[in-house]
């Protein structure tokens, strides 16, 4: 009773399976999707028998499957915007080029500008060819921490060059560290300039190390974006990585708020330009990480790009700069324009020259890189006096808050009781003089039920 035509029991809950050949409970022992088909029937007499064959492709899991739309019409809005953003790019290049009557200074504005079509086109290129995106990624990372040295270079230049910006500072008063790191005492300004090219150059060292390290890890097959765990390599990456770019950020804004007063740098709007390599640099490098974590939590589903969710990372982070890189190439138009060092009145660092350079001999400067190396070898000797001072600052610090600690505990055991007592209690009107007794012997006092007590003799007779 109950049962079907194959026997299988409806009220014990089975039901018949063709791909098994007997009576399954479905939430027990899942059947799965078969086509029926019948086999070829032999010249004798034998009963046609059901044969089955598996659906092609319905067995999958329905969450691993790639929305190929999604991923196409990422690569072709993301194709659009490198576009843009190359061509904006060049055409500035090209303006810089054609009036390079700073060749110093337009160097870096130049080695600056390119990184926005390098951003793009390795961005897009790791989006269309997702299984080898660490590789496109490290010429990228490498050309961020190149960006820093120019810019600060470039800073530099726009305060009349290294000894004029060293003069600047030293005439300046002591920066104060920011909370957490405000026990580490004020700036030496002495070295200011040595100590913030130090510390943001020092991520120009660690970002290439470390993306190098991310290669070798993904060929070795150890590498994965959403891997959190404390013995995870991306884990230990990313805590290095962020710790070097904190530094960097943090003195790149000490180095503008000591400049404030820079007349010749605050001619060239630094603010703008502080804005327009930080966003790039700093807020990508975030922008990866929160990507990971999303998608590391299940906030962000791999059905938004492809079926694991490393790819989904990487893609959708690649996806993202390339967008963006189209709205930093017109903001570069505006902030590192061409048409700023043509004019020699500006007042602005050195000095144009009488005849710019021609396209030729603008393009051949602008892969000198014989600066790098001269700024690169000071910047090796200085960091011993740099580490020494900054040490010898922190311990002046230390010596200053332990002399403060005493003072303040010697205060404390100086007061008198009643004083202790005093402070202790609410608060009472009274007309008790607050010096000790002693010190009072040569002070004249009035009467104290005099209504004019304890005013000058201007206030006298105003308070009656």
């Amino acid at each position: 009773m109950g049962d079907d035509t194959n026997g299988c029991s409806s009220m014990g809950g089975f039901t018949w399976c063709e791909a098994l050949a007997t009576c399954v409970r479905v939430w027990i022992t899942p059947c799965p999707d078969t086509l029926e088909i019948d086999a070829p029937t032999p010249t004798h007499n034998v009963t046609s028998v059901p044969t089955t064959v598996p659906i092609p492709g319905h067995d999958k899991d329905k969450d691993d499957d790639t929305t190929v739309g999604t991923v196409d019409g990422a690569r072709v809005i993301a194709l659009l915007c490198t576009i843009i953003a190359v061509g904006l790019s060049l055409h500035l290049i090209r303006g810089h080029l054609k009036n390079y009557v700073k060749p110093q200074r337009q160097r870096y504005v130049i080695r600056i500008v390119w990184m926005v079509p390098i951003y793009a086109m390795n961005s897009f290129l790791s989006l269309c060819f997702i299984e080898y995106a660490p590789v496109f990624d490290v010429p990228r990372d490498v050309y961020e921490s190149y960006v820093l040295y120019n810019f600060v270079a470039l800073l530099i230049d726009y305060m009349g060059g290294e000894d004029e910006a060293k003069a600047f500072f030293a005439a300046q008063p002591p920066q104060k560290h920011w909370w957490p790191f405000h026990w580490l005492g004020d700036h030496d300004m002495s070295v200011f300039l040595e100590t913030t090219r130090l510390c943001v150059l020092q991520y120009s060292i660690v970002r290439p190390v470390t993306a190098f390290t991310t290669l070798f890890l993904y060929f070795g097959g150890d590498w994965d974006d959403t891997d959190w765990y404390p013995n995870s390599p991306n884990l230990w990456i990313m805590v290095i990585n962020n710790i070097s770019v904190s530094i960097a950020l943090m003195y790149l804004v000490y180095f503008y708020h000591a400049t404030l007063p820079c007349a010749s740098l605050q001619r060239a709007k630094p603010l703008l330009k502080f804005i327009a390599v930080k966003l790039i640099v700093f807020f990508c490098f975030w922008q990866s990480m929160v990507i990971s974590l999303l998608v590391s939590f299940g906030v962000i589903t791999r059905r938004f790009a492809h079926k694991d969710d490393d790819k989904t990372t990487t893609g959708l982070n690649d996806f993202v700069i390339c967008m963006e890189m189209a709205f930093f190439a017109l903001l570069h138009e505006c902030v590192f324009s061409w048409r700023e060092h043509t004019r020699r009145d500006d007042g602005i660092g050195t000095t144009p020259l009488q005849r710019a350079l021609t396209y030729d001999q603008a393009f051949r400067d602008m892969f000198f890189v014989g600066d790098v190396t001269a700024d690169l070898g000071r910047i090796i000797c200085e960091a011993p006096t740099v580490c020494w001072r900054g040490g010898k600052r922190v311990r002046q610090a230390q010596r200053e808050r332990e002399a403060r600690r005493q003072q303040q505990a010697r205060h404390k055991m100086e007061l008198p009781p009643h004083e202790e007592a005093k402070h202790a209690a609410s608060p009472q009107l009274s007309r008790e003089p607050s010096l000790p007794v002693d010190d009072l012997a040569d002070v004249p006092l009035d009467r104290p039920d005099d209504p004019n007590w304890g005013w000058s003799e201007g206030e006298k007779g105003t308070f009656v």
